[in-house]
């Protein structure tokens, strides 16, 4: 049996979304920047590990674009989701912050009960001094949002992720597939 879930990619313009996306289905970076115009779609079928053997989950791939002129359609994508990958980059202070609005906005609109979410520092490959350190996101994410939001939204894992090194991107996928097949089984 395969478990078909939906889910979103969220986060600011630039943070990596679509690279992460691309990554984690095989597919290379891209040369030059684009940003997403709306929303953009892929799905994946992959078999994850799973007590003592495996379950087949279908993602649907939602990567919603971070400009705030697309709020309204980003809207629309958050109906019925299991869960979703909230993207910050290390290397801007700012797409940390913009966490809880992205959060608030999600468990606004998501028209479920709850929602599992993981957040991903990504770009962990430019790292420098002034980088988002670990510590400083978990901190964060444990003040700033848990407390507001777990009712709606449970536990939350963080990762530090490199679209370009693929650092992390496929556990931070599976372990998003392991929490919807845990609620469907």
């Amino acid at each position: 049996m395969v478990v078909f879930a939906k889910i979103c990619l969220l986060g600011d313009g630039s943070v990596g979304k679509t690279s992460l996306r691309n990554r984690y289905m095989g597919k290379g970076l891209p040369g030059d920047y684009l940003p997403t115009l709306g929303a953009d779609f892929a799905a994946t079928k992959v078999n994850i590990p799973y007590g003592n053997s495996e379950k087949s989950i279908r993602f649907q791939i939602w990567d919603l674009a971070g400009q705030p002129t697309f709020s309204q359609i980003r809207a629309l994508y958050y109906r019925q989701i299991a869960g979703a990958l909230l993207v910050y980059d290390i290397t801007d202070r700012a797409s940390l912050q913009n966490l809880r609005s992205w959060v608030q906005e999600l468990t606004q609109h998501m028209g479920t009960p709850s929602v599992y979410i993981n957040i991903l520092g990504n770009k962990s490959d430019l790292r420098t001094d002034d980088s988002v350190t670990t510590l400083e996101a978990e901190t964060y994410i444990s003040e700033q949002i848990l407390p507001r939001y777990q009712h709606l939204v449970g536990s939350i894992d963080h990762f530090e992720t490199s679209a370009k090194t693929g650092k992390n991107v496929d556990k931070a996928f599976i372990t998003l597939g392991r929490k919807i097949l845990e609620k469907t089984s």
